[in-house]
């Protein structure tokens, strides 16, 4: 049995952004061109962000596969809120009855959920345009959601090495897109009333997490 590491993905996409923006901010001094360097971080923590999302949620990865599509009947929910509940009824019994360590088990698998995407909710409005609305920004969250649990399926059925695929997880990763949404909203509104500068350019103008050449030099 081997297993690859996340880790390893999450050193190696950081290398080749680095590697690759370096090299295009290069050519920007080279030309004479404007780097805007807070829109440079943010950029660079989405990245790194989106790798440790990945590292989390998929790996580690088994490089070995063994159908069983017995793994679905214990690793497969599509029933809304079914498995949070089970877990609240198993308070005082499961775990030789500790309850605290229960409670504290449910509220990691919830708030785990919930926090995993809310970042995305930050983010992606400041770094991209199109997700400045509301539907948008869901609808991302939805599918990135989706994804990642049809991904996790796959896993399941392939050798089900302690993957779980659950409605809940997507309900909860949607509700963290929206706070964080909602994050993202009170903060530029805030900049706007006491007019914070810095804050105020950065959510504004045409971004892109590729292309920052309107971007004022700071």
């Amino acid at each position: 049995m081997y297993l690859i590491n996340g880790r390893l993905l999450i050193g190696i996409g950081v290398i080749c952004y680095l590697a690759g923006r370096g090299i295009l901010i290069g050519f920007k001094f080279k030309k004479q061109k404007h780097v805007y360097w807070l829109r440079e971080v943010i950029n660079f923590l989405f990245v790194l962000y989106i790798l440790m999302v990945v590292s989390v949620t998929l790996f580690p990865l088994a490089l070995w596969i063994d159908f069983n599509m017995q793994n679905i009947k214990f690793g497969l929910n599509l029933i809304p809120f079914v498995g949070i509940i089970n877990d609240i009824k198993q308070i005082g019994i499961a775990y030789d009855g500790d309850t605290v360590f229960m409670i504290s088990l449910i509220i990691r698998n919830v708030g785990g959920n919930i926090l995993l995407l809310m970042p995305l909710g930050v983010l992606s409005p400041i770094i991209w345009n199109k997700f400045k609305g509301f539907k948008n920004i869901v609808l991302c969250g939805f599918v990135i959601s989706i994804s990642i649990e049809s991904i996790q399926f796959i896993e399941l059925i392939a050798g089900g090495w302690g993957r779980t695929v659950d409605i809940d997880d997507v309900i909860c990763n949607v509700l963290g897109v929206i706070l964080g949404y909602f994050i993202y909203k009170f903060t530029f509104k805030i900049a706007d009333k006491f007019q914070i500068e810095i804050l105020q350019n950065l959510n504004s103008g045409n971004s892109s997490l590729f292309d920052n050449d309107k971007g004022t030099k700071i």
